[in-house]
């Protein structure tokens, strides 16, 4: 009973050869983005370019407590892995660290592998960006597990993870999970692949790799849209006017909600620019090709660099506008400065 005690950490385990242990580093340094000081990695106070080195690796435990909303595992001396808690740094703040454990462990037999983590609990729905670099590319190394290894995946699914898990094959080997303490008899525990939406070209290719090749190419799709984003908040004040000026430049606007995933993929794989304000969709961005353009609109009160990092791995043109908000945190968007944006674009 009681919280973990300690912690201890898997990579070193591995480096060192210890005996028993069975894995394989994948990677130990991704490399690291470039950035200037007007970089919306640097101005958003994220770290999200100071997060390389971030191995990744897979290893296997025998008789393993997973616990807590994202299913850490501990060792026979509760200690917990430092690599299930994204690092020494991130590790304070993980719910499986601060998680009191009691009562009888649900056991499951045979081999399995997760890609439950902070970043997608058991107990709650998670963005639809995090399931795309979080949780995805733990898949990669399935095919080094034995054939019959089933995959633990959160008890609240939307529709874009069960069509995601479908186009892979996997449905039928995933366990809807909604425990917080699980026993696992022979588990393979795969590394995030990185801190949380933090530059990982690794995250990039893999999970290209893994979709692209299964798009849906049955329609022609746009080749210039707008990403509008659902609700009232991190929005635009000025939203029907902004998406009129879109609309007359001859751009489609779209609900990402209303698309099946593998639409989504399609609209991002064939697009030549790509405009949005900044939300989940335009993690989007993942599948789009060398030299599209994206002009992303941001909040001055919420920043985030992940369309720009992930365009240096895909080779894609990433635009940043940043404009004042309200209280809402809703971009006040000046159509002005986008008029002139897209005339340097060359896409007026």
């Amino acid at each position: 009973m009681g919280p973990p005690n300690g912690w201890y950490s898997d990579l070193e385990s591995l480096q060192r050869s210890d005996p028993g242990v069975e894995g394989r580093i994948v990677l130990l340094d991704q490399g690291a983005p470039i950035v200037t000081r007007e970089s919306l990695m640097v101005l958003c106070k994220r770290g999200q370019h100071l997060q390389q080195p971030f191995p990744v690796f897979w290893i296997r435990h025998r008789n393993v407590r997973l616990i807590g909303p994202d299913l850490a595992h501990i060792n026979s001396h509760k200690q917990i892995s430092v690599e299930a808690g994204y690092g020494r740094p991130a590790l304070g703040d993980d719910p499986a660290y601060r998680f009191f454990i009691h009562g009888e462990a649900v056991r499951l037999t045979g081999p399995w592998t997760s890609i439950v983590s902070r970043w997608m609990q058991v107990d709650k729905p998670q963005a639809y960006g995090h399931w795309l670099i979080d949780a995805l590319p733990r898949l990669a190394v399935l095919g080094e597990f034995p054939t019959e290894t089933q995959i633990l995946v959160p008890g609240h699914k939307a529709q874009y993870q069960i069509d995601s898990l479908e186009m892979l094959g996997l449905s039928n080997r995933c366990r809807s999970t909604d425990e917080k303490l699980i026993e696992v008899e022979d588990y393979y525990f795969a590394s995030p692949p990185s801190m949380i939406a933090c530059y990982s070209p690794h995250t990039v290719a893999t999970v290209r790799g893994m979709f692209l090749p299964l798009k849906d190419n049955r329609k022609a799709t746009p080749k210039r849209f707008f990403v509008r984003r659902t609700g009232t908040k991190r929005n635009m004040t000025n939203e029907a006017e902004v998406l009129e000026f879109f609309r007359k430049a001859g751009w489609t606007i779209v609900d990402l909600v209303n698309l099946p995933f593998a639409e989504q993929i399609a609209w991002f794989a064939d697009a030549e620019a790509i405009a949005g304000i900044h939300g989940s969709g335009m993690t989007n961005s993942l599948w789009s090709p060398r030299g599209c353009k994206i002009i992303e609109l941001f909040s001055d009160q919420y920043l985030a660099g992940d369309a720009e990092w992930i365009a240096q791995c895909t080779g894609a043109e990433h635009h940043a506008l940043i404009f004042p908000s309200d209280l809402e945190v809703n971009a006040i968007v000046d159509l002005n400065r986008v008029r002139a944006k897209l005339k340097s674009a060359g896409l007026l």
